[in-house]
């Protein structure tokens, strides 16, 4: 169709309702938002697969093409780093695609990084039998202009979320499951902990309404934000926005959903509407006071109250 996108890319700071928003889209009879991959970059950009490739060598080689399918089928550069967790789509590719139809793709790409990045996101889609392809993964926002620069006609959705939120979240995340360092070496330091998650959350969150400001002024017409408070609260309304400025059609199918995050609502239908605060719960008086200390002037821009 005319309208539709080249390529839809979900983004925003870690525990903003971008594995939500994914799972909504999915939902599209016509989308498939391929699991995070960590392409471009992480947190640090050197720990993007594609600094990984780049090591390989040139992409023109066809040796090059066979290191890199090792190296991916072989699990070993998802291992080499202990500043990240495994990126889900990893996962997902080795289980279900060939190592001989990745090795094929890659040679009948353009050689190029944006080629490779392309037989990522197009395996899923094909896999999925969907047209439009598509990619989630949160920390790609500081890569944005890249992405619209290799994909013209694509859209870039921007998951925001209250920063208390936000924080709350990722602190149940790194006390249940540490994952890697150093959350590892804090975990024994609660205090420690709480001070480290405050910290990043008070930095990224930052970083992330930066470059929201930047690319609604830049991309107007192919980046749009979405708060993840309305995305439970108002799904009908917030869904119909979401598709008319991705050029497809709303489907009342997106709104099946069911809830996944730990908590008295998971497995339950629909929406957890609840989800937007009840971080009111289980935040601290000092760590509410920092946020809003040092993010007041930025959350008011998105409208939540301080």
């Amino acid at each position: 169709m005319t309208t539709e996108p080249e390529a839809i890319f979900v983004v925003g700071v870690s525990r903003s309702g971008t594995t939500l928003m994914r799972r909504v889209l999915g939902s599209h009879s016509r989308i498939a938002i391929a699991t995070e991959n960590h392409y471009l970059g992480h947190l640090l950009p050197w720990e993007g697969a594609r600094s990984y490739f780049r090591r390989l060598g040139d992409l023109h080689d066809d040796a090059t093409i066979d290191r890199i399918v090792d190296l991916i089928y072989s699990g070993e550069f998802q291992h080499r780093s202990p500043l990240r967790e495994l990126s889900p789509y990893w996962r997902w590719l080795t289980r279900v695609i060939e190592p001989d139809e990745m090795r094929q793709r890659l040679l009948a790409s353009d050689r190029t990084e944006r080629g490779t990045f392309t037989v990522l996101m197009r395996v899923f889609a094909d896999h999925k039998r969907k047209p439009i392809m598509g990619e989630k993964t949160p920390a790609h926002l500081a890569w944005a202009h890249t992405l619209l620069e290799w994909y013209p006609g694509a859209r870039i959705v921007h998951m925001v979320r209250d920063p208390r939120g936000v924080y709350v979240s990722e602190l149940r995340r790194r006390v249940d499951e540490p994952g890697s360092v150093p959350y590892r070496w804090l975990e024994r330091t609660p205090r420690l902990l709480r001070t480290f998650v405050l910290g990043e959350v008070s930095w990224a969150w930052a970083r992330a309404e930066a470059q929201h400001r930047d690319l609604a002024r830049t991309e107007p017409d192919r980046y749009r934000m979405v708060r993840f408070e309305d995305l439970v609260g108002e799904p009908v309304g917030t869904l119909e926005t979401v598709c008319r400025f991705l050029g497809v059609e709303f489907e009342p199918s997106m709104l099946d959903q069911r809830v996944t995050s730990k908590g008295a609502t998971k497995g339950q239908d629909g929406f957890d509407a609840g989800a937007a605060d009840r971080w009111r719960q289980s935040i601290g008086p000092a760590e509410e006071a920092w946020l809003e200390h040092a993010l007041g002037v930025r959350m008011r821009r998105f409208g939540y109250e301080v």
